[in-house]
């Protein structure tokens, strides 16, 4: 079993779905996806409903097996990962090649069925929410929303054994007390607040062992243990209360990994494995101490960590860090990804860590300035040359006129309303526009939480923000 999913790991771009990716899937890439696997016998393509917009949810059924699996992705529409990972495992159970045998002994143990989008409406939008602003994954007793109703219908109806929900998480979490990002984080969620371990969780718990395992011979120190606080709104917890056995997969992040196709391509091996251990049922002989082994996530990591800054203020210096995120937001109205910058925590940041981690000892830290000049329109944007405002410390202009109704600036430059009374400050939740410096020379500017060197005016600032 270890060669082969070796193997599978090698081979994995035989499978992967070359025609969407993990930055963004919208419902009517979905269909062009369903479309193309329409024609394949094995595959059963069912429409189950409609969310609030009148998008079908559609499940994709393969196996024939006495054992039943649900897996559903994209119940957060802006949490497109997962949904990738799983046309990539349908393009291998589709296949025919070398891993005949091994695809046919799971499919004749199986039945798998996937709901590789259950939140359309979120993903138009590229939002967390549906139409109705509801988080769906707190939808699992009131049943609200067309969504959820879907999803516990399908697992009345189906009656899995196993139910994996599958998810996104940001960059910020670590895998334990360590610098290392959580690429994935794990969870057998709760039946209730004292965290019980019965039957049904024991599962789930074992087969989770077995994920890690499989995951460690390929990522070391990267996976997590998903925070086990009973959530008694959530589908996980509700479902693991019913009998059916939930595994929580959360896609997080992996350096230079910024669209998470390697991601992806750990989500596919995860559930092959967790398929593989299902259907032999070696997961019965795995330890329940296994699981607890797996390091808890923590919120360790920054974007942006600037360490042992010198700040003035009332003639005294004081030594700080700042510790910077990123928050990536999605403008439909362009179909484009910007940045928002935010100062997450300022002081004594000795036991956090950074995707980018600069020591700064010796160097000063003040606000950019922000310039006098008013700038009307895109054209005058062109002209600018942001070297020179960088070498005066400029980090925000004043904008006018048709600029006014952008949220971000494809510039290394944030900007403010004309009539705003704004004043740059260096404290959470402020926006990150820093100056800074030493010997009184500029050396580097902060620019909505990203840095770059004076005179490295091209490494990259993915956009500046109006900060309204």
């Amino acid at each position: 079993m270890e060669d082969t999913l070796k193997l599978l790991f090698d081979k994995y771009d035989n499978f992967k779905n070359q025609e969407i990716n993990s930055n963004r899937i919208t419902h009517a890439m979905l269909l062009q996806e369903i479309k193309k696997l329409s024609n394949n016998d094995t595959l059963k393509i069912n429409c189950v409903g409609q969310s609030i917009n009148s998008c079908d949810i559609f499940t994709l059924s393969i196996g024939n097996g006495e054992t039943k699996i649900l897996a559903w992705s994209q119940m957060h529409g802006d949490e497109p990962t997962a949904t990738a990972a799983i046309f990539d495992l349908l393009n291998f159970f589709t296949s025919n090649d070398e891993f005949n045998k091994f695809r046919n002994d799971l499919l004749n143990k199986l039945q798998l069925v996937f709901v590789p989008m259950l939140n359309p409406d979120g993903s138009e939008l590229h939002s967390r929410y549906n139409s109705i602003n509801i988080d769906i994954n707190r939808d699992a007793i009131r049943k609200e929303s067309p969504e959820s109703k879907i999803l516990w219908k399908l697992a009345e109806e189906i009656k899995p054994e196993f139910g994996f929900n599958l998810h996104d998480q940001n960059s910020y979490y670590t895998a334990g007390i360590s610098d290392r990002s959580a690429a994935i984080s794990l969870l057998a969620p709760p039946t209730d607040y004292e965290k019980t371990i019965n039957e049904t969780r024991k599962k789930s718990m074992q087969v989770i062992s077995v994920i890690n395992k499989t995951l460690n011979r390929f990522i070391t120190g990267n996976i997590a243990r998903y925070d086990d606080d009973f959530e008694p709104r959530a589908f996980g917890d509700n479902l693991t209360k019913s009998g059916i056995s939930s595994i929580l997969i959360e896609s997080g992040y992996f350096k230079n990994d910024e669209n998470k196709e390697f991601i992806r391509k750990l989500n596919f091996i995860s559930l092959i494995s967790a398929f593989y251990t299902i259907s032999d049922k070696t997961f019965t002989t795995v330890s329940v101490d296994d699981y607890f082994s797996i390091p808890e996530n923590k919120s360790m990591l920054f974007d942006l960590l600037l360490r042992n800054l010198t700040y003035r203020q009332n003639g005294k210096e004081f030594k700080i860090d700042i510790g910077i995120n990123r928050e990536k937001k999605y403008d439909p109205d362009k179909n484009y990804f910007y940045y928002k910058g935010n100062i997450q925590e300022v002081g004594d940041l000795s036991i956090n860590h950074g995707i980018e981690v600069y020591d700064l000892l010796g160097f000063h830290v003040v606000p950019a300035k922000i310039s006098d000049d008013i700038i009307s329109t895109q054209a005058d944007l062109n002209k600018l040359d942001y070297s020179k405002l960088h070498k005066n410390g400029f980090g925000i202009i004043r904008i006018n006129n048709e600029l006014l109704g952008n949220a971000y600036l494809q510039y290394p430059v944030c900007a403010i309303p004309y009539y705003k009374n704004y004043v740059q400050s260096i404290c959470k939740d402020e926006s990150p526009n820093l100056i800074i410096s030493k010997n009184s020379v500029i050396e580097y500017m902060i620019i909505n939480g990203f840095i770059i060197s004076l005179g490295d005016i091209k490494k990259k600032i993915k956009n500046g923000l109006v900060i309204s």
